[in-house]
């Protein structure tokens, strides 16, 4: 069976099972589980139920797939995802994301628990994606014979975003995320390196599922919450561990901004 196979027998499963009509969907990393706990879910399966679904292995990724309402409007959820680092190919990482775009979800809201490397960053501050640098390399996949990624994170989405979060009294920075291949936590060289490409922030995940989404013609939003600041003169030996408080003590706050972009879908 190919991978598009998989992707229609997905895609069959879960609108047969009442998840169709979603106007945004939101892919949770690292930690970032417990914003299902302030959602009122309508169907939930696991990952491992859906047809073609990779399963992630790494702890603070639940592989959970959630119906529900964000900002009144019907959205999908999906607690987890996979990495390249556990040994996955271009396919599989992006596979969750085309399945929701093959549904006719117009909207990713992709988010990542990731170091901030620009100095102005704090442990917990939330950075609004405006543009991305990706250091994977191997074979792919391309979802499209060539397209564009200039504003792949929308200009539109990143508005609502700001708009967003000034209703809310959300502190929001902003910046560039850098996507390696993990699963290392970078060397100070490699995060000199990152910043002198003009990142603010760097992690493991988001650059493959975000390219996934602007081939199939979706918007997508980023948003990064720092977990850690690993700069010269404050880094400290980072753990999963740590990253995982980071998100628990965050997702209440980006639930809280994701249903003010809701609103203003």
């Amino acid at each position: 069976m190919t991978g598009e196979d998989h992707l229609g027998k997905a895609v069959e499963w879960l609108g047969r099972r009442g998840f169709e009509g979603a106007r945004l969907a939101v892919v949770l990393g690292s930690g970032l589980s417990p914003f299902l706990s302030g959602l009122d879910a309508r169907v939930s399966a696991r990952f491992a139920d859906v047809p073609g679904f990779p399963v992630p292995a790494v702890g603070g990724h639940q592989g959970t797939i959630v119906s529900c309402e964000l900002g009144r409007r019907p959205a999908i959820v999906l607690s987890g995802r996979v990495h390249h680092y556990e040994g996955r190919n271009h396919g599989e990482v992006t596979f969750a994301v085309r399945v929701l775009c093959a549904l006719g979800v117009p909207t990713m809201v992709l988010t990542n628990a990731s170091g901030g490397i620009d100095p102005a960053f704090a442990v917990g501050d939330l950075m609004l994606i405006v543009d991305q640098v990706s250091l994977l390399g191997g074979r792919r996949r391309a979802q499209a014979p060539t397209f564009r990624m200039a504003d792949a994170f929308s200009p539109a989405l990143r508005a609502l975003a700001r708009e967003a979060s000034v209703a809310r009294g959300i502190p929001l920075r902003e910046g560039v995320y850098v996507g390696s291949l993990g699963p290392t936590y970078e060397t100070p060289a490699e995060i000199a390196m990152a910043r002198a490409l003009g990142g603010g922030a760097v992690g493991m995940s988001t650059v493959s599922e975000a390219a996934a989404a602007v081939a199939a013609g979706a918007g997508v939003l980023g948003l990064s919450l720092i977990s850690n600041v690993p700069l010269p003169g404050r880094f400290t030996t980072t753990s999963h561990e740590e990253v995982l408080e980071a998100g628990r003590a965050g997702a209440a706050r980006l639930l809280s901004l994701v249903e003010g972009v809701a609103e203003r879908l």
